[in-house]
């Protein structure tokens, strides 16, 4: 879920700031994992919020929950395939795909015993990320980043 997240979320402020630059309007479809009535969507639809409010109303991201365009754990495959925009997810749930999916969930106590700020550093200073970007798009073969 975090890599993605992240990852999305500096995807989101880029396309933001390229997107007010033009002086238009982004408007994303993005299903979660889980339910409405789950705080982690709850923690989704905060993210869509601060997401709005950083970019000055130039990028907005619906949020969706588990079901509403398709099942919870065919995201990825949908936001591959464009049809959803992206998917606020776990990674863990990715191991029924390949077992190296876990490495990319964070912690605590996930990837390497790490806590989660050790976890963020080696996402985004640590090599993370680009390991991540090789594992869904060279492995899995998906078209996401």
């Amino acid at each position: 879920m975090r890599p993605f997240v992240r990852t999305f979320a500096a995807l989101a402020c880029t396309a933001a700031f390229a997107a007010g630059a033009q002086a238009q309007q982004v408007n994303l479809k993005m299903q979660a994992t889980w339910p409405a009535s789950l705080t982690l969507y709850e923690n989704f639809t905060f993210f869509a919020e601060r997401v709005q409010k950083i970019s000055g109303g130039s990028l907005k991201i619906e949020t969706m929950p588990a079901g509403q365009v398709v099942p919870a754990f065919e995201v990825l495959d949908a936001t591959s395939k464009k049809v959803l925009d992206g998917a606020h997810a776990w990674s863990g749930y990715w191991v029924g795909k390949n077992k190296t999916a876990i490495l990319f969930t964070g912690g605590p106590g996930g990837t390497f015993g790490m806590d989660m700020i050790d976890a963020l550093g080696w996402m985004h200073f640590g090599g993370g990320d680009e390991l991540a970007q090789e594992f869904f798009q060279k492995e899995l073969k998906l078209n996401i980043h």
